[in-house]
């Protein structure tokens, strides 16, 4: 666990750093870059630039074999690529603060002007090849920090009040659950597969933990892929895919950034943060290195009854290094180490209601977590082809302790006794790739490669009494492995028209062991299988397309002591078809919507057992129909609308006996409606670039869990926010108010496995947070 005095240390370091970066940070307005580009290919020479400043590319249909002009000097990102592209036929246009898109240019060089400029447009990768995100014939969607002055909180909890279809439970940093599609199989953190697949960079960081909530801390933009994507992403990716990409290193370019804020919550009290980023060459032009750190300690609301007033005061601190080598013209390596730890004091559930931030224990319930992610890539050019080569490695420790009071007795314990749980977890993941794809650009696009995945799971639980030694009841082991060779490829049928077809042939295993009073339980299976996934896009114009989807996925299977036939409980799978399109109108409109259907069979679950442990089985078949719609609007330049909806109807349809349910159970968590809407302004004060907001969301009713017992209501809510940014290069403030309105949402009818049988449990919204912060680029 984080020592309150360490964290500070870490708060000190990082707040010192700041200073240093206000005494001498630069006023420039664009930064400008070492650039050296031998004339060339022109695929390989957007790489080179792209590598050499930070910015990402995209273009529209096939890139032609044109040949770069050579680029030399010291000069802004986009001299560089206009300098780089006037021999090519394409001309450079502003898509986002860090993105370009190529155009063609009309006679005399001039660019087109039957090419409107468009809304800020993100180039993605999630699909294992570089695209324009409104290009893709996918239900993919993207949150880009700084992008937007109006941002919610910087963490996956923050992505999911701006996406469509994604859901995060409020279990605490590092110990939530995400969902997507409602594709969502139990609130409980149990030993089941994850049903989201959650990567940074090209690295995959779970199996079957919780999701680790990391700080999103220099990053260049998280991709969301919704829906099924077994193909690409193999076992578990059953409601979609979370990919944070974070900044590479620049080569040749010195630059960093600091900000510091503080953090006023009420009814609690005042923390602060702090964060830092480095970037410095260590061979010009071939060698580059970028340093992350932040720290931050958050006041607690939750007051134990009769006694300690906030006790889920909260700390948090990670750090990266990134390293990026340009061996030869057209490779790269890139090396990345994260780690990020969480500790809170106490939970953040209350018992009397969610009106009262009051809850009565015997026992605090303190929790901690830290993430180690190392990550290494090599790409580069054999001949016309792109070599990808990704090793990642993650491990993932967390720690709760609960008072297990309530449930004494089903514990083995005397009547009357009291006790807390301590709940002790260690994960890992290693997985391997190796990918060949086709040169960027090209009309027949593929990728075709081959993964290894090794999973571990080590979990113990142990009882402790006052002046007792620790009593162990409870150990699992799991070991879990997939191999597998993949394929997608992308082709035109007509001038308009293109298909798309994926594969993933696979051998998964599963080797699990589990002991609970003294019962021992042991079973290994392989199984091996096929996801495929098939699409067809129809483009009307340059920003308007319409396409239809199929896509599948798979979780094995693993160990269930209440099937008698078996003793395991079966894989599940979820196979989705879904019609969606984008359309964009100048730069005034841009418009997303899906309407899909998934079929998911044989739904693994995690359940609670009478005396508040975790077991996973099979409950029945689904069905969940639903439909997304998202708006981008500016009815006047200065004005910005983003508003977003989502309904679907996650039901359990069918029981595992295969006769229909009476009345079909909701899915657990998932709401049958969601909404989101922001408003912001844009104006100038003298040097100053002003941006005011308000922004808000609403989260339907939903069920905590269809199992007997626990199928408890959780009223639908609205939070609000609001505040303001003011920039003038290279210094930032901002002012926000989180949940404007003080609310006293419910937004989690769980807290505590050996107490939620005996009471209702809440876990009420964070109270109003107001946040003033400054940061300094150069």
């Amino acid at each position: 666990m984080l020592r309150p005095k360490a964290t500070r240390s870490v708060l000190a370091t990082v707040l010192a750093v700041s200073g240093t970066f206000h005494a001498h940070g630069a006023a420039a307005r664009e930064a400008r870059y070492r650039v050296t580009i031998a004339r060339g290919d022109l695929a390989a020479a957007l790489e080179t630039l792209g590598a050499q400043t930070g910015i990402s590319i995209g273009w529209d249909g096939p890139l032609p074999s044109a040949a770069a002009a050579a680029v030399s000097g010291q000069m802004t990102a986009r001299a560089a690529l206009e300098r780089l592209l006037r021999e090519t036929g394409f001309h450079a246009v502003r898509a986002g603060p860090t993105t370009f898109r190529l155009v063609p240019t009309g006679p005399g060089g001039a660019p087109r002007t039957d090419i409107p400029e468009t809304m800020p447009d993100v180039i993605v990768t999630a699909r294992k090849q570089p695209e324009a995100l409104s290009t893709v014939a996918a239900p993919v969607a993207t949150w880009v920090p700084g992008a937007d002055p109006a941002p919610s909180r910087n963490n996956t909890h923050g992505v999911a009040e701006d996406v469509e279809g994604m859901v995060v439970t409020h279990a605490g940093a590092g110990h939530d659950r995400a969902f997507m599609r409602g594709i969502a199989d139990s609130p409980f953190n149990g030993f089941s597969q994850a049903t989201v697949s959650v990567q940074l960079n090209d690295a995959r960081i779970t199996y079957d933990a919780a999701e680790p909530g990391l700080s999103l801390i220099d990053v260049a933009r998280v991709e969301v892929l919704k829906g099924p994507q077994g193909p690409l992403y193999g076992t578990g990716s059953l409601g979609g895919v979370y990919r944070v990409v974070t900044n590479p290193p620049v080569l040749g370019s010195v630059a960093g950034s600091a900000g510091i804020g503080v953090t006023a919550i009420q009814h609690g009290g005042v923390g602060a943060s702090s964060e830092a980023t480095f970037n410095l060459p260590v061979i010009d032009d071939r060698a580059a290195i970028r340093l992350v750190g932040y720290a931050s300690v958050m006041p607690g609301w939750v007051n134990v009854a009769g006694g300690a007033r906030g006790t889920n005061r909260s700390e948090t601190y990670g750090g990266r290094v990134s390293v990026r080598i340009a061996p030869a013209s057209g490779w790269m390596i890139d090396v990345v180490a994260n780690e990020q730890s969480v500790a809170a004091r106490d939970s953040a559930y209350v018992d009397v209601g969610s009106t009262d931030l009051t809850r009565h224990v015997a026992f605090l319930e303190p929790r901690d977590g830290r993430v180690r992610v190392a990550e290494g890539k090599v790409t580069g050019q054999i001949g016309a082809t792109q070599l990808t080569l990704v090793t990642g490695y993650t491990r993932q420790d967390q720690r709760e302790v609960y008072d297990a009071t309530a449930s004494a007795v089903a514990l083995g314990l005397p009547r009357g006794s009291s006790a807390s749980y301590q709940d002790t977890r260690a994960y890992s993941v290693f997985d391997q790739e190796v990918r060949l794809s086709a040169p960027s650009g090209h009309s027949f696009n593929w990728v075709v490669g081959a993964s290894y995945l090794s999973a571990t799971t080590a979990a113990d639980g142990e009882l402790s009494q006052p002046g007792r030694p620790l009593r162990p009841i409870f150990a699992l082991s799991r070991w879990a492995t997939e191999i597998a060779l993949f394929a997608d490829t992308s082709f035109p049928l007509l001038d308009r028209l293109r298909a798309s077809v994926g594969a993933r042939a696979f051998r998964a295993t599963t080797e699990d062991s589990r002991r609970e009073r003294r019962k021992l339980e042991a079973d290994a299976k392989a199984t091996f299988g096929l996801t495929p996934s098939a699409s067809l896009a129809y483009r009307f114009a340059r920003d308007q397309l319409v396409f239809l989807r199929f896509g599948s996925a798979f979780r094995s299977g693993g160990l269930d002591s209440t099937n008698t036939a078996t003793g395991r409980y079966a894989a599940d799978k979820v196979r989705t078809l879904e019609l969606g399109g984008r359309l964009r109108v100048g730069d005034r409109l841009s418009i997303e919507a899906d309407l899909f259907r998934s079929v998911w069979t044989h739904l693994q679950s995690d359940y609670l057992e009478p005396n508040g442990l975790t077991a996973t089985h099979n409950v029945g078949d689904a069905v969940i129909p639903g439909g997304e719609l998202a708006v981008e609007w500016r009815p006047i330049t200065a004005w910005h609308i983003k508003s977003g909806v989502t309904w679907q109807r996650p039901r359990l349809d069918r029981a595992m006996d295969g006769k229909h349910l009476i009345k079909d159970a909701r899915l657990p968590v998932v709401p049958d409606l969601s909404a989101r809407i922001e408003v912001r302004r844009d104006f100038t004060a003298g040097a100053w670039r002003i941006t005011p907001y308000a922004a808000a969301n609403y989260v339907g009713a939903s069920r905590l869990s269809f199992d007997a017992g626990l199928d408890r209501h959780m009223p639908g809510y609205g939070l609000a926010r609001a505040g303001v940014a003011a920039v003038s290069d290279p210094l930032t403030v901002r002012l926000d108010i989180d949940n404007l309105f003080d609310a006293r949402a419910d937004t989690f009818a769980f807290g505590n496995p050996f107490s939620v049988r005996t009471a209702p449990q809440f876990t009420p919204a964070r109270p109003r947070a107001i946040t003033l912060s400054v940061s300094h680029h150069f």
